[in-house]
């Protein structure tokens, strides 16, 4: 008899979800990867520009990339994909650079890049270089003033024959191909406009956009005609001048020689040397070396001065003023200069007030009234063999204080030094030496013209004769 047993029937073996693996990544990455392919043949589009404005499309792409595979997958029954850890991964990377890439759109790239000193070209980044030259002149009107106004260049005023301006033009421009920089010199190229007696010569090399225009610049201009000059970089030359001069630069190093006129000098970086010049000198600015020679007028440097300065033969006031400098001297027919961390001096004119911290100075042939202080470093100062001897007033808090004077000169001393010795080679000066290390010292010397006071806080003080 047949059995009626039935086995009972078999459960199929349950098999993972199937799902497709997403194209969002891929997709994106073919997409990045191809605006860098067109790059790299030569198709030049500012990516790092529009990286930063449209990268949020490569997320609502992704996105959208994501939504059609998860109704597809519910349609045709099968699971959609998730997002694994590389897709995490280029996700952050995409936002971190494009916050980066938007934000640094913002920045003046130019000016830091004139801020670093990093050159025009940076290898070739911004394409080849080209060169070209150009020429303009035109009449000039009688008793004009000439502005010239230049974002990039070197510029170099001389004296024109007869009554015309001239400009000789050297440009120098990175593109991609000929075509292009062809263009961008027309789009850049300098300009002359006149209106009444002023005339306004523009280099107009901020024209081209994003792209680096270098003008270098002859400029032939009547000898009377005062110079006003703004610019942000490129070196300044001027020569042989019969009217004011008035310079607003970024970063430049100034020469000015055989000047009839005002000098006014605003320097952001950079250097200045200014010679044989009638009429007053005015420096201000960041400049790291400042020279001055011959100037019949006044000199005034103001500001921060990071190398020296160097003052000769200036035969009215100078006064300079910086964050660790006060100075006002009556007259430097000799020389004189400051750097860091000193002082020195020649032929120094009184009524003279040094206010300084933390420099030595030495000055020699010094005639008139002297106020002197020093926070720190030792103070030399021999006073001129003329008499009469002028009144001074040296301080220092941390330093050696000697002062040299003329065997016949009379004055009366009062010196005093906190903790330290002192010495005089003359006879009729009283020191007393009390308990703790002070020091002091008092007398009158021959007629007792002149008033000598002498401080150290820390310092030996010596008064010599020279």
């Amino acid at each position: 008899m047949a059995s009626t047993y039935t086995p009972p029937p078999v459960t199929p073996t349950p098999q993972p979800p199937y799902y497709r693996r997403s194209l969002a990544g891929p997709i994106v990455l073919i997409v990045i990867g191809g605006l860098f392919l067109l790059h790299n043949f030569g198709i030049r589009l500012p990516i790092w520009h529009y990286f930063g404005r449209w990268w949020p499309l490569l997320l609502i792409l992704w996105g959208v990339i994501k939504l059609i595979e998860h109704f597809d997958a519910n349609r045709r029954g099968y699971r959609a994909a998730g997002i694994g850890a590389g897709s995490v991964l280029l996700l952050i990377l995409v936002i971190i650079f494009g916050l980066g890439a938007h934000y640094s759109n913002d920045v003046n790239w130019g000016g830091v890049r004139d801020q670093i000193q990093i050159d025009d070209d940076l290898g070739g980044m911004f394409g080849n270089a080209f060169s070209f030259d150009d020429s303009l002149q035109q009449s000039f009107p009688a008793d004009g003033s000439l502005r010239i106004v230049s974002d990039r260049g070197a510029i170099n005023v001389q004296p024109s024959d007869g009554d015309t301006i001239k400009v000789v033009v050297r440009k120098r421009l990175y593109a991609t191909n000929q075509k292009d920089a062809d263009k961008y010199n027309e789009q850049t190229r300098p300009q002359i406009t006149v209106s009444g007696n002023s005339v306004l010569l523009n280099a107009n090399t901020n024209n081209s956009g994003d792209h680096a225009v270098t003008t270098d610049m002859d400029v032939y201009v009547p000898r009377k005609a005062a110079l006003d000059i703004a610019g942000r970089r490129g070196d300044l030359n001027i020569t042989d001048r019969k009217g004011d001069v008035k310079i607003s630069w970024q970063r430049s190093d100034v020469v000015l020689n055989d000047i009839q006129g005002a000098v006014k000098i605003n320097l952001e970086k950079g250097s200045v040397r200014v010679s044989k010049v009638v009429g007053d000198v005015d420096i201000d600015g960041r400049i790291d070396e400042a020279n001055v020679d011959e100037v019949n007028g006044s000199v005034r440097l103001n500001g921060d001065y990071f190398d020296s300065i160097h003052l000769s033969k200036v035969t009215n006031t100078v006064t300079f003023k910086s964050a660790r400098s006060d100075i006002m001297i009556a007259g430097v027919p000799g020389d004189l200069e400051v750097n860091g961390d000193s002082l020195r001096g020649t032929d120094v004119v009184g009524p003279s007030r040094m206010v300084m911290r933390s420099k030595e100075v030495h000055l020699d042939d010094v005639s008139g009234d002297l106020e002197l202080e020093s926070t720190n470093g030792d103070i030399e100062v021999h006073a001129a063999s003329k008499l009469p001897l002028g009144k001074m007033n040296i301080s220092g808090r941390k330093g050696d204080i000697t002062v040299v004077l003329p065997p016949n000169a009379g004055f009366q001393v009062d010196a005093t030094t906190r903790k330290g010795d002192i010495a005089t080679d003359f006879g009729s000066v009283k020191i007393d030496q009390s308990g703790g290390g002070r020091s002091q010292a008092t007398g009158t010397v021959g007629n007792g013209s002149a008033k000598l006071v002498i401080n150290a806080d820390v310092g030996d003080i010596r008064i010599s004769k020279s």
